[in-house]
C-alpha cells in the first residue's frame, strides 16, 4: 500500500469518529452552561440581612438574572459600586414586580441577602425615595407585605 491510499483509508476510516465527536460536544455544551449557572445560596449568604442605600447608575432587567448598579457614599464620603442581584425578569413580571418604578439616578435602599463577594447583594425588598416598598421573596413580588 502506498502512502497516499494509506491517508486517505485513514482519514476515510475516521470521518465517522469526528463527526460522532463533534456531535457529542455541541449536545455537551447547553449542559456545560447550567453547571456554570450558580444558585442563589452559592453565590449569597440567605442566612442574613443587609440594607444598602444609594444611587441607581444602571438597571438591566435581563434573563436569567436582573441587576442594578448603584453608587454608594461610605462614611469617609467618597462613593463605591455596589451590585444589586434579583430573579429573572420574566419571573419578576408574573410575580407583579414593577419595574417601571425604578429611574437612573434615583435613591433606593435595597434590602437583601449579601453575597459572597464584597459589594453585591441580593434583592428582597426595595425602599423607594418615595417610600414605597416594593417586596420580592422568591416568586412572591409584591408592594407591600400585606397584599
Amino acid at each position: 500500500m502506498n502512502t497516499a491510499s494509506h491517508a486517505k483509508s485513514i482519514s476515510g476510516s475516521l470521518r465517522p469518529y469526528t463527526i460522532r465527536a463533534v456531535l457529542v460536544l455541541a449536545a455537551a455544551l447547553p449542559a456545560a452552561g447550567a453547571f456554570a449557572h450558580h444558585s442563589v445560596p452559592v453565590n449569597f449568604d440567605t442566612g442574613r440581612d443587609i440594607s444598602v442605600t444609594g444611587v441607581l447608575t444602571e438597571i438591566k432587567w435581563l434573563n436569567p438574572h436582573s441587576h442594578f448598579r448603584m453608587d454608594v457614599t461610605i462614611d469617609d464620603g467618597s462613593t463605591v459600586e455596589w451590585l444589586v442581584e434579583m430573579g429573572a425578569i420574566n419571573t419578576m413580571r408574573r410575580a407583579g414586580f414593577q419595574t417601571d418604578r425604578f429611574s437612573l439616578g434615583q435613591l433606593v435602599t435595597i434590602t437583601g441577602w449579601p453575597g459572597r463577594r464584597d459589594r453585591t447583594v441580593y434583592l428582597n425588598r426595595a425602599l423607594m425615595d418615595d417610600g414605597t416598598e416594593l417586596l420580592c421573596l422568591g416568586a412572591r413580588c409584591n408592594l407591600t407585605e400585606e397584599e
